[in-house]
């Protein structure tokens, strides 16, 4: 790493102290002697502690954002020293501590580096986009929420604050997401977008060290589960934009152990813990959230009893308590207390929000099942091997659970049992077992290592127990590498954008209003965040309003613009575009262009393409598509409009304006004949039908790229 990838991992030590301050109070109920790292999950707890205080002082007390993080920071640490004044902890052993703090350490940096590639290499802050948008969701609703108090609400008629008020208005089912983003900017100094890559890196470590300190019985078996939680899904989550996941899921497993040890110890302390942990998560990632984990966690709570029961007592001489006794009322009981700490929220939240249906996924069990378990990325098919690995799996955890079983030990068979939550899935045809992707391989993680602390009198269970392990986490090695190749060591197409292009395009921009008709959403909603939340006039037209401001807008405000031509236009940086070049980046240009012809966008039914040199394209057919054309030059002119085009097949091309049309011939060079009246102009292409026995896609007949506008002399 460089010196600003070593001043990242100084910032990336610092939260995860502060986030420790902040959640170590949750945690002190819990201390006992055979969790000796139980201290490594305070930053996880941080997330919740701090983020839930610091939702509730901004949302419910209505305080600024930033008076609202200090009193959040201010009473959660408070909290914690107070707790450890009173109860006096012993200390921990300099080893454990020495051992702990190493393996906190290679976590962090692991998440510095995987989350922040882009930023390190740019030596400034940046932000990556990878196979998801919600990057730019989250930072946006983020950088409200910091430069506006929560009475004032986001506006329900500007379109500028549509995605806000849909966030936490409309569906708002994770504002303590929101509010830790927030933090982060606040903390970094810079906006939502450029702190989301460091924020991701921070719940990364916290989770990596969060999981193994809350499962692991010694140090070997705390550097075997932050190693296999490295191999998870949690990377290509923090990587695709999935914030609420990234928090969410580490935070379940936390909950999971919590839920488990109040269950077997119970206490006022302990179980008010637990409440505030599932409240704290409902509104982090969904209120659905904690009744699903717990759900899934009774169902191996329930096989474990039974399991053992069936087992028998084994040398025992005191009477076998009945199956009532030993498995239905502890079940029950079980069931009782979950629903008392999750099931509030979930129905507050339908009395209140009402319900949403989540995209849906995939129909593919192919996919589905193997990605579910770690085994395959949950972005797109990259492991060849998934078949065998998914009955590599299956074996492997019928194994544990018969281990389990025989050892009598609960904790380890309720925990491996999770897994049966895949199959019965598949069984009953519910493809939406494909979401819990980084959730049921670190549970299978987590009853191994309750295998191998309950093994300690035992060399050769221990050995089993560690190889079981083992071979669980090897059978995601694929998984991990394929994520790792594309999401930190060759991304293919990474779009990256720097805080510095941000802060120059603004100052080009100066007070003139600029036109964005880019194709690329995520071009599009870089103009939204760094220039038009900024206050800078942007006009949004389509294609790319529609995949960005205009999703969201008001109703009344959804239908194309129809202002006059801005001074100036944003465009890809190898488009064609006439006038004077005012400033130009990576990815992008401005240009001021009003006096001049400019193709201003249009609607078009197909994806746009781009080629090599980043000119976009379009793919044209037998239905018709839409270019605007702007003539800035004041009179009636000849013009061409000539793209780049195959010469094979040769195609006819029709032609529409407002007043005339016609067709041409394509080859590798078309020029469409046209002339424009003063300002806007609206030009439809489209192919001729092709012979019955041309076995083309209609839709995509013509590949139009690199377009431009050359005046007739």
């Amino acid at each position: 790493m460089n010196t600003y990838g070593w001043l990242l991992l100084g910032q990336t030590l610092l939260a995860l102290l502060a986030l420790g301050a902040c959640g170590g109070w949750l945690l002190r109920p819990f201390v006992r002697a055979e969790r000796p790292f139980l201290w490594l999950a305070a930053p996880l707890a941080g997330l919740f502690t701090f983020g839930g205080a610091l939702a509730l002082s901004y949302f419910l007390v209505g305080l600024p954002f930033r008076w609202a993080l200090w009193v959040a920071l201010l009473a959660n640490a408070g909290g914690t020293v107070l707790v450890l004044v009173r109860s006096r902890p012993a200390r921990s052993r300099l080893g454990s501590v020495a051992v702990g703090c190493l393996v906190a350490l290679v976590a962090a940096y692991w998440g510095t580096f995987a989350c922040n590639r882009a930023s390190i290499d740019a030596r400034e802050p940046a932000l990556a986009v990878i196979d998801g948008s919600d990057m730019f969701g989250y930072s946006l609703v983020a950088d409200w929420m910091v430069a506006h108090r929560a009475a004032e609400g986001p506006s329900a008629t500007d379109e500028l604050d549509g995605l806000a008020r849909y966030n936490l208005r409309v569906e708002c089912s994770r504002p303590n997401t929101f509010a830790l983003l927030g933090a982060a900017a606040e903390a970094l100094g810079t906006s939502g977008r450029f702190a989301y890559d460091w924020a991701a890196g921070v719940i990364l470590a916290a989770a990596l060290v969060g999981f193994a300190g809350a499962f692991a019985g010694g140090p070997w078996a705390l550097a075997a589960l932050v190693a296999g939680a490295a191999l998870s899904c949690w990377l290509t989550n923090a990587r695709t934009g999935y914030m609420g996941k990234s928090v969410g899921y580490p935070g379940g497993l936390l909950l999971a152990e919590l839920f488990r040890a109040a269950l077997a110890e119970p206490s006022r302390a302990r179980w008010g813990a637990v409440a505030v942990l599932t409240a704290a998560l409902a509104w982090a990632l969904s209120p659905t959230f904690p009744a699903a984990l717990f759900a899934i966690v009774l169902g191996g709570y329930a096989v474990a009893p039974v399991a053992v029961f069936a087992r028998g007592s084994g040398e025992s001489d005191e009477p076998r308590p009945g199956f009532w006794r030993a498995v239905a009322r502890p079940f029950f009981g079980a069931c009782a207390r979950a629903a008392l700490v999750s099931v509030p929220w979930l129905v507050l939240h339908k009395l209140v929000f009402g319900t949403f249906n989540p995209p849906l996924p995939p129909a593919d069990w192919d996919w589905v099942l193997p990605a579910a378990l770690d085994l395959e990325l949950p972005t797109l098919k990259s492991v060849p091997m998934r078949g065998p690995l998914l009955w590599a799996a299956a074996a492997l955890g019928l194994l544990g659970l018969l281990a389990a079983t025989v050892r009598r030990d609960r904790s380890a068979c309720a925990l491996l049992a999770c897994a049966l939550f895949a199959p019965f899935c598949w069984a009953v045809g519910e493809f939406r077992v494909y979401t819990f992707h980084g959730l049921l391989y670190p549970l299978a993680l987590a009853g191994c290592a309750a295998l191998a602390a309950g093994a300690r009198g035992s060399a050769a269970w221990a050995a089993i127990a560690l190889a079981l392990l083992s071979a669980t986490a090897a059978a995601r090695v694929p998984q991990a590498r394929a994520a790792a190749e594309r999401y930190v060591v060759r991304p293919p197409s990474a779009l990256i954008f720097r805080a510095s292009e941000a802060r120059a395009l603004r100052e080009a921009v100066g007070s003139d209003d600029v036109d964005v008709a880019l194709a690329h959403w995520a071009d599009c909603h870089f103009a939204w965040a760094e220039l038009a939340a900024h206050g800078v006039p942007v006009r949004f037209r389509s294609p790319g309003r529609n995949v960005s401001v205009g999703a969201y807008a008001p109703p009344h405000r959804r239908a194309e613009p129809t202002d006059p031509k801005a001074r100036l236009a944003l465009v890809e940086r190898g488009a064609w575009a006439a006038g004077t070049v005012r400033w130009t980046g990576k990815r992008l240009k401005l240009v001021e262009n009003r006096d001049e012809f400019a193709l201003v966008g249009g609607s078009w039914p197909l994806v746009a393409t781009w080629d090599a040199q980043w000119r976009p394209g379009a793919w044209l057919g037998t239905e018709p598509v839409a270019f605007r054309i702007h003539n800035g030059n004041g009179t009636e002119r000849a013009v061409r409009f000539v793209a780049d085009a195959p010469p094979e097949p040769a195609r006819t091309l029709v032609y529409r304006t407002d007043r005339a049309g016609g067709s041409v011939q394509t080859s590798a060079a078309v020029a469409v004949p046209l002339r424009l009246a003063p300002g806007w102009n609206r030009v439809e292409l489209s192919v001729a039908p092709p012979a019955p026995s041309d076995p083309s896609d209609p839709t995509r007949l013509l590949h139009f790229t690199n377009w431009r506008i050359e005046a007739e002399k």
